[in-house]
């Protein structure tokens, strides 16, 4: 499925709606619709990155043990055993941002299911989804920042949720080898001299509309020693 909120099945045409614009007429569509078909087969042959760092093996085995007890019921297993649930976790119990939730009506994607992009209804739509996917876990350690927002920097906050910066900065290519993520500079505030310049753009600023940070607090089940393993582990998904 595709989407945080896993509402539309994987297909070409659901790549198109992005393009609906008042310019691109209805033949516009069907002319480039070989093209998306191309560009869909690609993006779908591409295969996550192998971590290119040193790896603690014995402690990505002890998180394996953790991730397998405590994550693996939503993201799925790895390796032989590997297996995928599609598991839609109910907003109330995700408790991340929920403006991409409320932003889509039932009734936009009981039109979404009518219209030329699921095929008139021939892809699979869910019209209420009530909550967001718990996405697959392949090459997580290159796909920062995280949450359906990108409101998290790193895998180490997204296991510290007490700990996330309330503001950010990458920087302009830095990797954080030790919080695994982009490297960043934290901020209680934005600061003064950015406050109403266009630098603001710049910041990720959490308390803003939609950049919430809070939720998936799962982790704070875990104790310190195991947060450390599940962080070493997923540097090998």
């Amino acid at each position: 499925m595709l989407y945080i909120d896993g509402f539309a099945e994987k297909a070409h045409r659901g790549l198109m709606q992005f393009a609906l614009d008042r310019k691109n007429d209805a033949e516009e569509f069907r002319r480039r619709e070989a093209e998306f078909r191309d560009i869909y087969a690609y993006l779908d042959s591409i295969r996550p990155p192998i971590y290119p760092l040193a790896i603690d093996r014995k402690l990505a085995t002890q998180g394996e043990r953790v991730f397998e007890t405590v994550c693996a019921e939503c993201h799925g297993t790895y390796g032989e055993l590997e297996a995928y649930p599609n598991r839609i976790v109910p907003i109330e119990d995700i408790g991340t941002d929920r403006a991409r939730h409320d932003a889509l009506s039932v009734e936009h994607r009981k039109f979404y299911r009518r219209s030329w992009f699921s095929g008139y209804g021939k892809d699979r739509v869910v019209v209420d989804p009530g909550g967001y996917m718990a996405p697959p876990l392949d090459g997580i350690w290159a796909s920062a920042p995280y949450l359906h927002n990108g409101s998290v920097p790193t895998l180490w906050h997204l296991l510290h949720p007490d700990e996330r910066p309330t503001v950010w900065k990458r920087s302009e290519n830095g990797y954080d080898e030790y919080h695994v993520g982009i490297l960043v500079s934290t901020y209680n505030e934005l600061p003064h001299k950015v406050i109403l310049g266009s630098q603001q753009r710049q910041f990720f600023d959490t308390r803003k509309f939609g950049k919430s940070h809070v939720g998936h607090d799962y982790p704070e089940q875990l104790s310190e020693q195991e947060r450390r393993q599940v962080l070493e582990y997923l540097k090998t998904l």
